[in-house]
């Protein structure tokens, strides 16, 4: 079983995130679960959503405490998602506009924020850079391209074309960073 956190701020998307990536599970022919966890979060406060996905049905339904893979959706946050806990062998995905090499861990960088700016997904709080992350963390999760795409299309039926764009740009210029 796969588990992976994702850290964010309020307003990004963490949860969204979250409900995507359990989705293409799901499409990619697997089980898949989203745990948002709320508490005191308000717009702008540190959040965390996770998700889990295995071949196999998926009998725990806790937080990730040691997830092997932690979405740090701004790299601001990268200290904190780390300290909260990471599988030993566990892999980093940041949203920065550069490398941010994360020491022991395998780490890949995507600019999630200048890919939402240029496909023009805004909110009122920002770019929604959890459709870049999205598509990025399906590439590093070897969930295939078609399957992220019609993931995208099944929750924004007749309507998801400059998703499409962020999210496809993202899964083909995420990076591997070499420490």
């Amino acid at each position: 079983m796969l588990e992976l956190r994702i850290n964010g701020f309020g307003g990004q998307g963490s949860v969204t995130l979250a409900h995507l990536l359990a989705q293409a599970a799901l499409e990619n022919g697997e089980q898949g679960q989203a745990l948002p966890f709320f508490g005191v979060e308000r717009r702008g406060a540190p959040v965390r959503a996770a998700v889990r996905m295995s071949s196999t049905t998926i009998h725990a339904h806790s937080q990730c405490e040691l997830p092997d893979y932690v979405v740090v959706m701004s790299e601001k946050l990268t200290e904190a998602a780390l300290s909260e806990g990471i599988n030993e062998i566990g892999t980093v995905i940041i949203n920065a506009p550069h490398a941010v090499p994360v020491k022991k861990h395998p780490t890949w960088q995507v600019d999630a924020d200048t890919i939402a700016r240029e496909a023009g997904l805004f909110s009122a709080d920002g770019p929604f850079i959890n459709i870049p992350l999205f598509g990025a963390v399906c590439r590093v999760l070897n969930i295939p391209q078609n399957v992220m795409e019609q993931t995208i299309l099944n929750k924004w039926p007749g309507n998801g074309e400059r998703n499409l764009d962020a999210a496809g740009k993202a899964y083909n210029t995420v990076k591997q960073i070499n420490i």
